[in-house]
């Protein structure tokens, strides 16, 4: 789909989002009424500007609104939740500042249950009627592709797979013949040029799926099409390198294809982000630290020796060393890297190196307070990766692959893979893997209401309980 109306489309597609919100809000507030006898108060209508404005975000950041780019029907449900949740969220902070208690519940138990329905079934029958309407020859669109090996075949898996999006294969053209083509096998790509001057078979696309070694071919093909009333796309050899965050731009006449774009290369947003930094950091140092601190100083000191907090050295941004504070958790005489192996020593459960004290703070998260230190004076964000000591970092980056890519920005107090369940030991390659995916997504869909969202299920699972915090 050409950019321009793919952003026309997805903007109708969040228009519709927007209606659909709307009818909820109304109609959460009528079985209000209807049923319990409450009176609307006119300021709650200042709740609907705010919840799409919620929406809006949180749909853009997860592309709930762009069907093109979702993988099945069940991760469009999960980009549908993340945008709900937000607005579970939104609705507790608008009663909160506004001091309404006696519908909160209710309110929120039929918004959420009416958005629950209605955004899904939008979804499921727009993606229904577009089928029904591509079957009947409605936009249907006929592609070529060139190439029959792993990537034209990846290409066409894709195409089956996804019978809404409008597009139908022909067949294939490959200058070798393959079985695994099951008779869609046209020709060699000499032919491309036969096709074009007769119009049979009739196409309205050429995906070229060959490898950089076939450049002059790649040429040739695009110098023909060209010449033809053809769309020709090229889906470059490197495309497995390629994630939806890339970029395209040109470079003093150079077409330039940047991998991985953050958000936070914006000057823009890093400031949003460093100013939501220092007022939330100087708000939990004020509020809360100012009569905690002296608390937890006094139990550590109480029930063993040694100093109240401990400072290590972890990496920072651009792997930049860092003293990273924290409340004492363990033992002094307790090591870091083990005498035998030489590796670092991840806490585990049960450590013996961590004191019972120690073992509350680091369950609750209290051991990480300190860190707004850090927070407030720039080494660190409220949300980011998590810094890992030096050993564990040496050791990880020969390991894990793109390890080093979670260093692109500020460590953070929590983050994304934390609240997914990554968090604590990771002795398995795959924990760490697994946490390293998480980050690197965090960096490639940054968003403020994102880091909002991490802070919220910070709390949630502090209170709730995590079973891998120890």
């Amino acid at each position: 789909m050409e950019l321009r109306y793919k952003y026309r489309f997805n903007f109708f597609r969040f228009i519709n989002e927007v209606i659909l919100l709307t009818i909820s809000f109304v109609l959460s507030f009528y079985i209000l009424n209807r049923v319990y006898h409450r009176d609307f108060i006119m300021i709650n209508i200042w709740m609907l500007p705010l919840l799409v404005i919620g929406w809006y975000f949180s749909s853009r950041s997860t592309k709930s609104s762009d069907d093109f780019n979702s993988k099945s029907y069940t991760a469009t449900l999960y980009k549908i939740a993340n945008s709900i949740f937000v607005q579970f969220c939104l609705v507790i902070l608008f009663f909160f500042t506004s001091h309404q208690t006696y519908n909160t519940k209710r309110f929120l138990l039929f918004y959420i249950i009416l958005l629950g329905i209605l955004v899904p079934l939008e979804k499921l029958l727009y993606k229904k009627t577009l089928l029904y309407l591509h079957k009947k020859g409605v936009n249907r669109k006929r592609i070529l592709i060139v190439g029959g090996g792993r990537t034209g075949m990846q290409f066409s898996d894709i195409i089956t797979k996804n019978d809404h999006l409008g597009y139908e294969i022909i067949g294939f053209l490959d200058d070798e013949k393959k079985s695994h083509l099951n008779g869609q096998y046209l020709g060699p790509t000499s032919k491309i040029d036969e096709y074009l001057a007769s119009g049979t078979p009739e196409f309205d696309e050429v995906v070229v799926a060959l490898p950089n070694s076939a450049h002059n071919k790649i040429k040739h093909i695009a110098s023909v099409v060209g010449r033809n009333t053809i769309k020709l796309r090229i889906i470059p050899a490197y495309h497995e390198l390629i994630n939806s965050q890339y970029n395209v731009s040109i470079f003093n006449g150079f077409p330039m294809i940047t991998l991985r774009h953050e958000p936070l290369d914006e000057l823009h947003l890093r400031v949003i982000k460093r100013l939501f930094d220092i007022v939330f950091s100087f708000l939990v140092l004020i509020l809360v630290c100012s009569w905690l601190f002296p608390l937890i100083a006094l139990a550590i000191k109480l029930t063993s020796k040694g100093p109240i907090f401990f400072v290590q050295e972890r990496w920072g941004k651009k792997n930049r060393k860092i003293k990273c504070y924290k409340f004492r958790s363990m033992y002094v005489r307790s090591r870091d890297v083990d005498e035998v192996s030489g590796k670092y020593q991840q806490a585990k459960k049960n450590d013996p190196r961590i004191t019972k004290i120690g073992g509350f703070l680091r369950k609750s998260n209290l051991d990480e307070f300190p860190q707004f230190f850090n927070v407030f004076f720039g080494d660190m964000s409220v949300v980011g990766p998590r810094p890992h000591p030096t050993p564990l970092n040496l050791e990880s980056k020969e390991l894990i692959d793109n390890y080093l890519v979670r260093h692109l920005v500020k460590p953070g107090i929590t983050g994304w893979a934390q609240v997914n369940g990554f968090r604590g030991e990771t002795s398995d390659p795959s924990l760490m893997k697994a946490r390293v995916n998480y980050d690197i997504w965090y960096i490639e869909n940054w968003s403020l209401l994102l880091d909002l969202k991490i802070i919220f299920l910070t709390f949630w699972k502090t209170i709730v309980g995590d079973k891998n915090a120890f």
